[in-house]
């Protein structure tokens, strides 16, 4: 039996920068667990978007950032 291979690329995310704030974070640091916390938001604008029919748009924000711009409605689920 022959096998046959092929080359296969795999991207994967090795740390954050935060669009807001320029906080940095690496995934995979035991003493800082901070990339965790991020949160990536990636759409494509719809029909009638403010952000234009078929637009990408995207957003990598720490968690500092996030509780700041949410501002008052920002709720603790305690």
């Amino acid at each position: 039996m022959l096998k046959k291979f092929r080359k296969k690329m795999v991207k994967e995310v090795s740390g954050y920068v935060c669009d807001r704030c320029g906080r940095e974070a690496k995934v995979g640091d035991i003493e800082n667990l901070e990339a965790y916390e991020f949160v990536s938001i990636e759409r494509t604008g719809g029909y009638c978007s403010i952000f234009g029919d078929g637009n990408q748009i995207s957003i990598d924000i720490c968690q500092h950032c996030l509780k700041d711009v949410l501002g008052e409605w920002y709720r603790d689920w305690e």
